[in-house]
């Protein structure tokens, strides 16, 4: 786990989505352009903002079709680019800021602050680890289900385990209900 940049940018998603004409959320950018290639997540963003089951005949090789690009053009889309390793990548799938309409939003996370940079990013925002009294009370509230004291035996623990997540709000807790959490020793 990282400082929460999928999980914000989900929060934002979620709470925006519906003030736009056509969205997408498209999750794990790097990994799924290294398994399938960047034409499938292309035909996937493609299929949701267009609304249409099958995107292909809209892919071109480097691009989208000039039919695509007008239809688009006058969409507002909010489009969210989950953990994006390449400037690349979001040209490829958004061909930077011209292929959507006026007030569309595009949302990229990464882990590396320079491929906004190089791709020219309006904005970057940068996620901060959470300090230790927010971290205690994150912790708290997951793992003990409370929102309150904890008893000194239960803060000593939680501390050790604070500190070795070094921060890092999801890493504090694995990916299920049943997953187990053990400190260091």
């Amino acid at each position: 786990g990282g400082v929460g940049n999928t999980t914000l940018a989900t929060a934002v998603f979620n709470r925006l989505c519906d003030a736009f004409e056509a969205f997408c959320f498209l999750n794990n950018v790097r990994e799924r352009v290294e398994k399938y290639g960047i034409d499938h997540l292309k035909k996937e963003l493609l299929s949701k903002l267009l609304k249409e089951e099958d995107a292909s005949p809209f892919v071109t090789p480097g691009g989208i079709t000039n039919f695509a690009k007008k239809r688009l053009s006058r969409t507002k889309v909010l489009v969210v680019l989950d953990d994006v390793n390449d400037s690349d990548q979001m040209e490829d799938l958004c061909g930077g800021h011209t292929w959507f309409g006026a007030s569309s939003r595009i949302i990229v996370t990464t882990r590396d602050k320079h491929v906004l940079v190089k791709a020219d990013a309006d904005h970057i925002h940068e996620v901060e680890t959470l300090n230790s009294d927010d971290s205690l009370w994150l912790f708290s509230l997951n793992a003990f289900k409370q929102n309150c004291t904890i008893e000194a035996e239960q803060v000593e623990l939680s501390k050790r385990v604070l500190n070795y997540s070094k921060g890092l709000p999801f890493a504090l807790w694995g990916d299920g209900e049943d997953d187990t959490l053990t400190a260091p020793s």
